[in-house]
């Protein structure tokens, strides 16, 4: 009578429906911590520095008296300041400004108005790296080395250079012209 209590009464921790019911449980803990370790959480997008912040969204209420990047100097290295700098220019200018050690010299844009564009365009040849000038008679950057030669927003014009010249983000703030060395918000090509 012994044994045959025991097949008729089983404890429910031996019925096959837990018995599968834990096993999944355990497996998928495991998976999910291994995954965790594998791919762990980015925090690219959730906490921004302020120079990110405001370089990619100057007009935040956050970056009203924040000035980002560098400011602006000219080739014989003195400060530029916004009202002079347009007192003395004209729409379509592209002036050289040193700033920022990867890029420099960059050229600022001179919009209608007149005002500073949002944006200026490297100096860097993207063929070989050699240093490209502004032609003001042609109306394009040239490249000095191998006669790549780019249009007035920097993209290529005549090879043997094969991508645009790169963009910085001009910031226009208490009369001072502020480089970031980040693509501007708006791509102007």
């Amino acid at each position: 009578m012994t044994g045959r209590w025991l097949k008729t009464f089983r404890h429910p921790s031996h019925s096959p429906a837990r018995r599968n019911f834990l096993r999944y449980f355990g497996l998928s803990a495991i998976a999910t911590v291994t995954i965790g370790y594998l791919f762990p959480p980015s925090s690219e997008g959730r906490d921004l520095d302020l120079e990110t912040l405001c370089s990619s969204f100057p007009y935040n209420s956050r970056c009203q008296s924040y000035l980002p990047g560098v400011q602006a100097r000219t080739e014989a290295g003195e400060l530029i300041e916004t009202k002079a700098l347009l007192a003395t220019t004209k729409p379509g200018d592209r002036i050289p400004v040193e700033g920022l050690p990867r890029v420099s010299p960059v050229y600022l844009v001179i919009q209608e108005g007149p005002s500073v564009a949002e944006y200026a365009i490297g100096s860097v040849c993207t063929h070989l790296g050699c240093t490209v000038k502004w032609k003001l008679e042609q109306n394009r950057f040239v490249c000095p080395c191998h006669g790549s030669q780019y249009d007035a927003l920097g993209r290529v014009v005549k090879g043997p250079a094969k991508r645009s010249l790169a963009l910085v983000t001009v910031v226009e703030k208490q009369n001072q012209v502020r480089l970031v060395d980040h693509k501007p918000g708006v791509d102007p090509r």
